[in-house]
This record gives structure tokens, sequence and C-alpha cells, in this order.
């Protein structure tokens, strides 16, 4: 059994008034129309909803019934129409979102808090890992969207630049140049390095070196480690120096210093991607405040 809505709300409003001349005045029907979808309910329900004669109307037992229920019913109504629209316009609903360490050592704590403020009925679902696996995990739409440091492949993708960070160098603490407020890469020429896997970020791996190259030496690498702050500690265990984004310098605590480079130094590069064909709408509202 379906009944329509205009139905109900035609039985609200004789209810209301228990007149139906005054109810039909205030649904810009005729009288006789709105006696016809009265008496359509009534048939679809099986039961009279309205004891009437010429001089009054009364509500049934039935009719009190669904009286008592339609207000609640209404209200449910529309707030599911009012949510169906939010959905929509990406305002409700939930967004998948995957990020690298870095990028939450940096501006996607503000980034989330301002998204949480703006839409607070979007659930976040969030996942952490290396940019070349989220790049795949959006490909196959197992997230909505990521944001990443290593553009790579990222074919079938669409990819916005969001913001980029120089990266320094930590030294031991007992360096010589460890006083200094900020030193030059050609100074570390003959330093033995530290670095991440070149798998790990094939652009800023590439970056590092040819940064080096232009100070005029190739780097002694005597180590590769995935984790950062692996690297630090190695570092401040006197194996050697290694690179570190600006908003990872809280890794260096006993025995490292984060020392920031004179130009030329390599930067960090940050990037939204989504499904070239997005159809979840928090994305966008996503976008619309990193542009801010």
């Amino acid at each position: 059994m379906s009944i329509e809505l205009r139905l109900l709300k035609s039985f609200q409003a004789v209810a209301d008034h228990l007149n139906f001349r005054r109810a039909a005045e205030e649904l810009h029907l005729t009288q006789p129309a709105l006696s016809r979808q009265i008496a359509q309910l009534e048939g679809s329900i099986g039961k009279p909803l309205f004891y009437r004669d010429k001089r009054s109307v009364e509500l049934t037992p039935s009719g009190k019934f669904l009286y008592s229920r339609l207000g609640n019913f209404f209200h449910d109504v529309d707030a599911l129409i009012n949510e169906t629209r939010a959905a929509a316009e990406g305002e409700r609903g939930t967004l998948s979102l995957g990020y690298t360490e870095s990028a939450m050592a940096s501006f996607l704590p503000s980034l989330l808090r301002h998204l949480t403020e703006r839409l607070p009925d979007v659930h976040l679902q969030l996942k952490q890992e290396h940019s070349d696996h989220l790049s795949r995990e959006v490909a196959l739409r197992r997230l909505d969207a990521a944001i990443i440091s290593l553009p790579g492949d990222t074919h079938g993708l669409r990819r916005t630049a969001i913001t980029h960070e120089a990266v320094g160098i930590v030294l031991p603490d007992n360096h010589p140049l460890a006083s200094k407020p900020r030193i030059t890469l050609k100074s570390l020429a003959h330093e033995r390095f530290i670095l991440f896997p070149y798998q790990d970020n094939p652009t800023l791996y590439c970056d590092i070196l040819a940064t080096c190259q232009k100070a005029g030496f190739a780097p002694q690498i005597v180590e590769e480690t995935p984790s950062r702050i692996l690297a630090v500690n190695m570092v401040a265990a006197g194996l050697g120096v290694t690179f570190l984004s600006e908003n990872l310098a809280y890794y260096c605590n006993n025995g490292a210093v984060f020392k920031q480079l004179k130009d030329p130094y390599p930067s960090m590069h940050y990037y939204l991607i989504e499904p070239e064909k997005s159809h979840n709408p928090c994305v966008a509202e996503l976008k619309k405040i990193l542009q801010r």
C-alpha cells in the first residue's frame, strides 16, 4: 500500500480546521476535490477518518491516531529532504581522505579543523600512507581524495597544488656548524648523508640530488631509512646528517639539531588528488577551504 503525501497534507488541513471549506481554501483546492482526496485516503487505509454531517466534522478514533502522528512524520520528512539537499551540496555525508605523515605535521591539522567547523555533519575517514600508495587508493576509489607530496603517476586523477615548504638539514648537536642560524648546503659537501628510499618520494629524492649538484657536490649516501624519526636518531648517534622538512623539526631532541639551509635548498610540495570524475561533493567543499 502506498499513500501520497498530498493526501496526508489534505487530511491534516481538514483535521486542523474540522471544516472542509476552510481546509480547501488553505490548500487552494475546491471543496469537492478535497472531499475526493479524503475519500481516496480513507479507501487506502480501509477505515473512516472523519464523522461528518451537514453541521459538523469530527475525527474518528483512527483519524485521531493518524492526526497525532502526522506532526512528527512531516517534521521527519522535511528534515530528510533538507539533509538530502545538504548531502548533494557537500554539507553532509562521508569524506574518506588520505594523507602523508609530513602533511599531518604541517598544514593538515588546521585544514581539518576548518573543515569540521564549516561542515560539522560530514564524517571524516582518515588514512595515513605513503604518497604512491595513496595515489593507488584514490585511483581505485577506495579514497575520495588524498594529500600527497609525490606527484608521480597520477594518471586518471585530478591534481591541485596546495603548498610547499623548505627542506632543512639535521646535524649532530656537536657538529661545528650546529651553532650557525642558517648554513649552506655546500658546507656539507664532505658529510655522510642518511636519506629515505628513492621509491618513498622520487620527486623529493631527485630534488635533493639536483640541489646538491647545484651546490657543487654529489652526496655520499651511507644509509637509507623510510622512517624520518629513525633518521634523526641516527644523526644524533653521529652516523651522518639527514634532510628534514621544516614542519618535522620537532623530531630533533637530545643529540640532534635542525638547521635551515641558504638557497639553494630542496622543497617539499603538497598536492590534493581526486578522481577526474569525482562524485563526492564534500571534496569540492574541501577544495574551497584550501583555496582560501
